[in-house]
């Protein structure tokens, strides 16, 4: 598939929980690694191979040694692509169609 890229890419690596929504309806989640992020979508790393096409939504929590406050990012986003990968058994990219961004009370 060539996807054309519309922003550089960025080495991250952040844990990120990915939901989303069986054809039967049942609601999945599992969690991952992002490893690659740009101003419009996210390369993760997964044990569970996503279809082109599913949307997802995705959670990634921000430290506040990162952030200066702890934030949760929530984003709506459809699989682009996949592959598999050598450290996780697949490679799914990503396009994010919308976000939002709250704060986050630190654990006591």
């Amino acid at each position: 598939m060539n996807c054309l890229r519309l922003g550089i890419r960025f080495p991250v690596e952040f844990p990120v929980t990915v939901q989303w929504k069986t054809r039967p309806g049942k609601v999945r989640r599992i969690q991952g690694k992002i490893t690659t992020m740009s101003g419009n979508g996210v390369f993760m790393r997964l044990p569970s191979q996503l279809r082109p096409n599913t949307r997802v939504v995705l959670t990634v929590s921000l430290p506040a040694e990162i952030t200066k406050v702890p934030l949760k990012i929530r984003c709506q986003a459809r699989v682009v692509s996949r592959r598999e990968t050598e450290t996780y058994p697949f490679g799914v990219g990503a396009v994010i169609d919308d976000y939002q961004i709250q704060t986050t009370r630190p654990k006591p």
